[in-house]
C-alpha cells in the first residue's frame, strides 16, 4: 500500500496533522473529506499505533467504512452493536456475538488490531478484557481434563450441548471424544482423550465430519457474553490510551445519534462517552466543521480535495480524464482486479502515448 501512502508523504498539512496526533489529548478536526477519501486519510495517519478504533454514527455507515477500509487492511475488523430488541433471542444474537467475540479474541491475541464499530457499539457496557481472558479455557496435547467440570465450564461459557457438532456455539460429548465449536473459529475443533489426558487435538468438517488439521494446543472463547453488573466497562475501554489512535467521523452525527440513545440500565450515557474520548489521542473527519459542543478539540485542518466521478464503463471517458490529469502533473494510481486486466490498461495507455 505504499502506492498510497507515498503522495500522503509529501503532503506538508499531512505531516502537520500527524504531529497534532502526537500531542496533547483531544480532538483534531479535520474537514473537506467525504467518503472513500476518509479511510485513505485514516490509513495513513493510523501508521505506527498499535491500535486504531473508528466510530462512526450508525451501524450502516460503519459497514460503509469498515468494506472501504478492507482495501487497505484486510485485517480490519467490524464490531456490531447490540440489537437492544433481538440480542438476546436466537434471530440474530449468535452471529452478533460472534463477531464481536472475534473483535475479543483479536485484542487479546494479535499485535496490532483495526476495529469499526457504531457509536452504539461504544455505549454498552460489557465485561472487562481481563476477566475474559481468565475465563478462557486451554487444552495442550498433554492437558488433564475432568469431564464433569468441563462439562460446567462450557455451559458457563454459553455454550450448547448436543448430540453432534453442526453450528458455532455448540459442544457434544460422546465417550472420550470432545467436539466443540467456538464462535471464533470457521470448523469446530475435536479434543480426544486417552483416560483423561489429551491425546490428539484437530480441526473438522462440521457437515462430513472428516479430520482437517492436528494441532499442539487451542484455546476456547466464550459463546455469550455476561452481564453481571459489577465491574462492567465500555468497549472504549478495551482499547489502552496510550496506544490507540480513535478517529470520529462526523462529531454532528457521532453527538446526535448518542445523544438519542436512551439510557438504559445497561448502556454507558453519550455525554460519559465524550468525556472518554476526550481523554484521548482523537481524529475527527468530516465534510464540514462541525459543532463544537461538548468536544476538545485541540486543532483543526481543512483540506482540499476532489471526488472522481463514477464513469459506468465509459472507458473512452475515463482514459480522456486521466490523460488530462496526467498532463496537468497529477500522480495516478490505477488499480486493477486481475493480472490481465493490468496489461489491458497497460496497452490503452501505450496507445494513447
Amino acid at each position: 500500500m505504499q502506492t498510497f501512502l507515498a503522495p500522503l508523504g509529501e503532503l506538508e498539512e499531512y505531516h502537520s496533522i500527524k504531529n497534532a496526533c502526537e500531542k496533547d489529548a483531544g480532538v483534531v478536526q479535520i474537514a473537506g473529506c467525504m467518503d472513500s477519501q476518509k479511510t485513505h486519510l485514516i490509513y495513513g495517519l493510523s501508521q505506527g499505533k498499535k491500535y486504531r478504533l473508528i466510530l462512526a454514527a450508525n451501524e450502516l455507515k460503519a459497514r460503509e467504512i469498515y468494506e472501504d477500509y478492507r482495501f487497505y487492511d484486510k485485517k480490519v475488523y467490524s464490531y456490531p452493536a447490540k440489537d437492544l430488541l433481538f440480542f438476546q433471542a436466537d434471530i440474530q444474537g449468535n452471529l452478533l456475538i460472534r463477531q464481536r467475540m472475534c473483535v475479543v479474541k483479536a485484542l487479546l491475541e494479535q499485535e496490532e488490531v483495526t476495529v469499526v464499530t457504531s457509536i452504539d457499539g461504544c455505549m454498552d457496557f460489557l465485561m472487562p478484557l481481563e476477566k475474559i481472558k481468565s475465563s478462557l479455557l486451554h487444552f495442550k496435547s498433554d492437558s488433564v481434563i475432568d469431564l464433569d467440570q468441563l462439562k460446567e465450564e462450557l455451559v458457563e461459557l454459553g455454550y450448547e450441548r448436543t448430540g453432534q457438532v453442526e453450528l458455532p456455539g455448540q459442544f457434544s460429548v460422546r465417550g472420550g471424544i470432545i467436539d466443540i465449536y467456538p464462535l471464533t473459529e470457521d470448523n469446530p475443533w475435536r479434543i480426544e482423550l486417552w483416560d483423561d489426558e489429551v491425546d490428539s487435538i484437530r480441526s473438522f468438517d462440521a457437515e462430513s465430519q472428516r479430520s482437517l488439521e492436528n494441532v499442539d494446543e487451542i484455546t476456547i472463547y466464550p459463546a455469550a457474553e455476561k452481564m453481571d453488573g459489577e465491574d462492567m466497562v465500555s468497549f472504549l475501554d478495551y482499547f489502552p490510551e496510550e496506544k490507540t489512535l480513535v478517529f470520529l467521523d462526523e462529531l454532528n452525527h457521532l453527538a446526535e445519534n448518542g445523544e438519542a440513545n436512551l439510557p438504559e440500565q445497561w448502556l454507558c450515557g453519550f455525554q460519559e462517552l465524550q468525556k472518554k474520548l476526550n481523554r484521548r489521542n482523537c481524529v475527527a473527519v468530516s465534510a464540514l466543521s462541525p459543532r463544537r459542543s461538548g468536544w476538545k478539540i485541540n486543532e483543526e485542518f481543512d483540506l482540499t480535495v476532489k471526488s472522481v466521478d463514477s464513469y459506468n464503463s465509459s472507458f473512452e471517458l475515463l482514459v480522456k480524464d486521466l490523460l488530462q490529469y496526467k498532463s496537468q502533473g497529477y500522480r495516478i494510481a490505477l488499480l486493477s482486479g486481475s493480472g490481465p486486466g493490468r496489461s489491458v490498461w497497460q496497452r490503452i495507455f501505450q496507445r494513447k502515448d
